[in-house]
């Protein structure tokens, strides 16, 4: 791991494949996420409780050996850094970027879970998070802040097709297969098509597996980050595309007592099921 550091902000760039949450500005830093020239990512440690959770969690995550299994499922995590913007000493997690490599990154941000607020936050907090997404929450138990996609059926389009949280927040629960077939190129015709949803339904699966038996967080207002390469996706029915999938965003991680998490298991087996039942075998 490492130690605390200092970086120079000559070295970083706002993040290009960030699909969901706040984008980074100089006005507002304590949002978004940068882009170091190394390849990995920093996240601002919000004001408050909320970025000293996620420093906490990802700390015990790396030293507790008993959360191995999870430490599998999250984006590889280097320490924390120290950057002056503004004048202003700021510190950041330092992560993995999943779309390392990735010529043609296409990223979606999956919140799950039909409740996106921790017990003892406030009124006004529980009021807020239940006013957004709420169609798509109430019937999926998950919701999608944003992604962007290749579109591979149009040669002319060199950049990221983007939809960004107004468009999910407006997304109607009856559209939401019909999203996931839009992100995963299912109207191009590549015959690779199968590989990639066989690979994202296997790695949701160890997800859903995992979250059947553990106790030890609970999981509010997390997301499932789902990536792949759509330079890697061929015409092909043999060939795999370089996909990953990474838990991400654990700032309103709790103790879970003991007791497994159903919020998050309800939510993590619909995209499952969506992606088993409605997309396997059905491109």
């Amino acid at each position: 791991m490492m130690e605390k550091m200092w970086l120079d902000s000559d070295d970083l760039l706002p993040y290009d494949n960030q699909v969901g949450g706040h984008k980074f500005t100089k006005e507002k830093p304590l949002l978004g996420l940068l882009k170091h020239k190394e390849g990995y990512i920093l996240k601002s440690v919000e004001g408050g409780t909320k970025g000293k959770n996620e420093v906490r969690f990802y700390e015990e995550l790396r030293k507790n050996e008993n959360l191995i299994n999870l430490r599998k499922l999250v984006p590889l995590y280097y320490g924390t850094a120290t950057l002056e913007i503004n004048k202003k000493d700021m510190t950041f997690i330092i992560l993995d970027d999943i779309t390392t490599d990735m010529k043609k990154p296409c990223v979606m941000d999956v919140k799950i879970g039909l409740q996106t607020w921790e017990p003892g936050c406030s009124e006004k907090k529980k009021n807020d998070e239940n006013a957004k997404y709420t169609r798509c929450k109430e019937k999926w138990s998950f919701c999608i802040p944003g992604f962007q996609v290749y579109d591979l059926s149009n040669s002319n389009l060199v950049q990221p097709q983007k939809y960004d949280k107004e468009f999910g927040k407006s997304l109607d629960p009856g559209q939401v297969i019909s999203v996931f077939k839009t992100f995963l190129n299912l109207n191009s015709g590549y015959l690779g098509l199968e590989k990639l949803v066989q690979s994202f339904t296997t790695q949701l699966d160890h997800i859903r597996r995992y979250f059947q038996t553990q106790k030890h967080y609970h999981f509010y207002s997390s997301s499932v980050l789902l990536a792949y390469d759509a330079e890697t996706l061929k015409n092909d029915k043999n060939t795999y595309p370089l996909i990953r999938v990474s838990l991400i965003d654990f700032a309103h991680v709790t103790p879970a007592d003991g007791n497994i998490d159903l919020n998050y298991l309800q939510g993590i087996t619909n995209l499952w099921t969506l992606f088993r039942t409605q997309l396997l075998n059905n491109n």
